[in-house]
């Protein structure tokens, strides 16, 4: 008997760890302008939507699952933002997640978008981009975009639950500088 509850218990927690995740999705940020300024305000539109039919995903409320970073195009690409270190957890079988967790339908026509507010700023060294809802500061050498004033922003999703992540496609803007 004791076995029995154990395999169905890690049948539970593997289907419900695997669905809903941002597998077969179109994943791509969209920006309000293609050029930046010092002292500018910009905005990111994040934008998932599936391949095909219909599809749920869930994000967590506090948008903790979702990572952006900013890149000079004339460095080496990596994910430079630090990494949280997170305790993979599965779900609660006797508490409400709805709480913590947003659940949404999206389809071709109805995708998921959310746009984040911004403002890039300047110190001595660095051109500061600070994305305030997600708790995002991020900087790039001037050196840089005095080489090559393109960016290239950066991101993904990780499943609730799980550590696997989706990436969106990468997309570039223009850092002018003075």
């Amino acid at each position: 008997m004791k076995n029995i509850f154990i395999y169905a218990l890690l049948l539970i927690l593997t289907f419900s760890c695997n669905q809903n995740d941002f597998s077969d999705t179109e994943m791509f940020f969209l920006t309000d302008e293609a050029s930046y300024r010092v002292n500018d305000n910009f905005e990111i539109t994040a934008i998932v939507s599936p391949k095909s039919g219909e599809k749920k995903i869930r994000i967590k409320k506090n948008l903790d699952n979702l990572k952006i970073s900013f890149h000079a195009t004339s460095t080496e690409l990596g994910f430079s933002q630090e990494l949280k270190k997170h305790f993979i957890e599965g779900p609660s079988l006797t508490t409400d997640e709805s709480e913590y967790i947003d659940e949404f339908t999206i389809s071709k026509t109805q995708p998921f978008k959310k746009t984040f507010k911004g403002l890039i700023s300047e110190s001595k060294e660095s051109i500061i981009l600070e994305i305030p809802e997600l708790n995002i500061i991020d900087s790039v050498a001037k050196s840089e975009l005095l080489v090559n004033p393109k960016l290239t922003i950066k991101g993904n999703f990780h499943t609730i639950f799980s550590v696997k992540e989706e990436y969106f496609t990468p997309k570039d803007i223009n850092i002018l500088i003075e």
